[in-house]
């Protein structure tokens, strides 16, 4: 039993000019990504929550303004007792073209959900999609039709991978819509400070990853007005910037490794961006790379194959005995270069002196290092030569 079904729902809407009233300028789906041995259990918990907090109505995140955040708090942790992951596409509608194709309602519709619905497939290999339906008849067979041809990854066709479904019909869809409305509630800057730190608190165990589009290569927030603050902000943005372009190059189509890279990349991403500012856990990384379907990772792996491909290839990535982070300050940085130097010297000392040894007792004929053509720890070498001699 190792399908996966995801209910998805959104909150905003289509109008590309944010400038107007009552237009959202985030447009955010949530997927609610269940197992299939969990679903009797999430149907059934969260109808349990729809019936204490909702009585006969839906779970609606619109029926609570941004005053009643305590009363949402209180159902966002209820909620994050199911057994689900979320995945969300958070897109700034303020950064697209008003002229190209995405101004039309239903392109607009088909693309950006498309780039949940793309991750989603390629991630998951026997999933199921229910999603909250969108205009008449005729748009969601075309919906339908999109979605399959494109990112439906069988030789059959499956015709139950992909459904929508009135949200008043199933409880997991409302339960996608109360969660991209709180999100939405965050980016839209509509709740206060300690709501908005309540309710990343409940999200953080809860998400598996965020993409954001366009790539914003930027903070939402401003950067700070003071010289420090604004170093550490630079040092921050330089290494979301690395991570993005390692995504951009890789594509739609990464091998095995990339997958994992990738996944490593966007969970560290996302913790660095919107959960903490704390080291993440080799531990956490394992469970997140679980629950992506790959499986038991060991510890080696993550660092063989993923965060030392992630660094060859220009990502930043700063690491302690506490984990591993995309660098969010100066002292991060500092901490990544001590633990690199607190390794490589000593390791250059050892061989320094396994080398001489062995040039002394074969009276010059046997250089260690030259024998094997090191010629890049040579040179390594004789740089710490000459530092020592000045």
């Amino acid at each position: 039993m190792n399908r996966t079904y995801a209910f998805v729902d959104e909150s905003g809407n289509s109008n590309l000019d944010v400038s107007k009233g009552g237009s959202s300028r985030f447009f955010i789906v949530c997927s609610i990504l269940v197992a299939e041995k969990d679903l009797d259990a999430a149907y059934a918990q969260a109808e349990a929550i729809r019936r204490g907090h909702f009585q006969t109505g839906e779970i609606k995140s619109s029926k609570l303004k941004a005053k009643d955040s305590d009363r949402r708090a209180r159902i966002l942790t209820e909620l994050a007792e199911l057994p689900f992951k979320l995945y969300f596409t958070v897109v700034d509608k303020s950064r697209i073209h008003k002229d190209g194709g995405l101004r039309i309602k239903t392109s607009f519709i088909k693309y950006v959900n498309g780039l949940l619905y793309e991750r989603l497939f390629s991630a998951f290999p026997d999933l199921r999609m229910i999603v909250d339906e969108h205009g008449g008849q005729e748009f969601q067979e075309s919906l339908r039709g999109y979605v399959v041809d494109r990112f439906v990854n069988d030789l059959f066709g499956d015709q139950d991978a992909f459904q929508t479904i009135s949200s008043k019909d199933n409880v997991l869809v409302q339960v996608a819509d109360f969660f991209a409305g709180s999100v939405a509630q965050i980016y839209e800057e509509k709740a206060s400070e300690g709501a908005v730190l309540a309710y990343k608190k409940i999200l953080r165990n809860l998400t598996l990853g965020m993409l954001e589009w366009p790539s914003k290569y930027q903070s939402l927030l401003p950067p700070p007005t003071n010289e420090s603050g604004y170093a550490d902000y630079q040092v921050h943005q330089e290494a979301l910037r690395q991570a993005d372009r390692f995504c951009e190059r890789v594509g739609a189509h990464p091998d095995e490794d990339e997958r994992l890279q990738l996944s490593i990349l966007r969970f560290l991403r996302f913790q660095s961006e919107f959960v903490t500012k704390d080291y993440v856990l080799t531990t956490e990384i394992m469970g997140h790379l679980k629950d992506k379907g790959f499986g038991e990772v060991t510890g080696q792996r993550i660092r063989s194959s993923g965060v030392a491909k992630l660094r060859d290839s220009g990502v930043i990535i700063s690491s302690a005995v506490k984990g591993y982070k995309i660098p969010q300050t100066r002292a991060d940085i500092n901490d990544f270069l001590e633990r690199a130097s607190g390794i490589v010297v000593p390791l250059l000392e050892r061989v320094k002196k396994a080398r001489e040894v062995y040039r002394l007792s074969s009276q010059g004929e046997y250089d260690i290092v030259t024998a094997a053509n090191l010629t890049e720890l040579a040179k390594l070498l004789a740089a710490l030569e000459a530092f020592a001699d000045n």
